[in-house]
């Protein structure tokens, strides 16, 4: 009886480990990832809280256009930092500008630490549901969103410019139709004095003749 007694303590013990494992063995947890279009890009963001075993992690992502590959990017999960836990990681892929491709597809190929050696990882929602799990027996890829419409790049609306006038021809030309009468004005003066010198020195010429 004595034994017994002595047995339920650690068996307790066990049967709690056995049970708070998948718990503690999730790297991220509360997890959420989603996709965006921005400026012609595919964007894959990945929210969640560290654990207290997580260390610095790097998931490589890989793009798809129908079966043939068009881009890679990362996400880049923090190791665990007690006063900020959550975190938010964001990766995306260089627009694709080549091919007519209808769907689009992401893929988790590997997951490594910072000196780029292979990791474990694995990522669940806040219901403890896997999202995608990598280990040192577990390293095919898997497919994280599919059917992902394309993503275009946003055409510039073009711009014409305004044509502006000099505010001083304007001004010049607004009271006259368009034409300057300012010089055949000035022609025409110098012409009429040069008339009435001639006709002076003419009438002075007749006058001293007499």
């Amino acid at each position: 009886m004595k034994l017994l007694k002595l047995l339920i303590v650690p068996a307790v013990l066990v049967f709690s480990l056995v049970m708070a494992g998948p718990v503690f063995a999730h790297n991220v947890i509360n997890a959420t990832v989603t996709t965006s279009c921005e400026n012609g890009q595919i964007c894959v963001t990945l929210t969640g809280s560290t654990t207290t075993d997580t260390q610095k992690r790097i998931v490589k992502l890989e793009l798809f256009g129908d079966d043939t590959k068009v881009g890679e990017t990362t996400l880049t999960v923090p190791a665990f930092d007690q006063a900020h836990p959550q975190f938010t990681a964001k990766g995306c892929f260089p627009a694709v500008t080549n091919g007519n491709f209808n769907k689009f597809s992401v893929k988790v190929v590997n997951v490594v630490d910072e000196n780029g050696n292979d990791a474990d990882l694995t990522v669940a929602d806040n219901q403890q549901k896997v999202i995608f799990s990598f280990d040192a027996d577990h390293r095919a890829a898997v497919v994280l969103f599919k059917d992902l419409q394309p993503c275009n790049v946003p055409t510039p609306t073009p711009q014409t410019p305004t044509p502006t006038a000099s505010a001083a021809v304007t001004t010049t030309l607004a009271g006259t139709g368009g034409f300057d009468f300012r010089y055949p004005l000035v022609g025409l003066t110098v012409l009429v004095a040069g008339l009435a010198l001639l006709l002076v020195s003419a009438s002075r010429g007749r006058s001293s003749t007499k």
